[in-house]
């Protein structure tokens, strides 16, 4: 019986560490992420950028500040994605901002399954 409980903790202790490492694994590398406000003539709104290496995983759509922006093929360029999160607008007639409770993140398709992963977006002022 003195062995026992000696296991049970090593075990759970294990296991423990086990659960935090997967946990925190995170499924999306990405890089160099910033974010710029931007307020034209009749826009408001942020510009994203940000680079993933991995072509097996497809970025859906970026949430910054509560704003959801689907991403475009046209938004990519080599390995680095530039997003234009428009914030309100009078230039596209009729243009509902779309919003989202997450944090700030994206949404990526891998293997055909949507996922989010939150991602610390750099605030770039001028």
């Amino acid at each position: 019986m003195k062995n026992s409980i000696p296991k049970a903790v090593f075990f759970l202790f294990s296991f423990g560490l086990f659960f935090l490492f997967s946990c925190s694994k995170q499924l999306l590398d990405v890089k160099n992420q910033t974010y710029k406000s931007y307020n034209s003539n009749s826009e408001r709104g942020y510009k994203v950028s940000f680079v993933l290496n991995d072509t097996a995983i497809v970025p859906k759509s970026v949430v910054i500040n509560g704003i959801i922006q689907d991403i475009s093929m046209a938004n990519k360029s080599g390995d680095t994605y530039q997003v234009n999160v428009i914030a309100q607008t009078a230039l596209i007639r009729n243009y509902k901002v779309k919003l989202d409770k997450k944090e700030n993140g994206i949404y990526f398709e891998k293997n055909s399954n949507i996922f989010f992963q939150p991602v610390k977006f750099k605030l770039i002022t001028d």
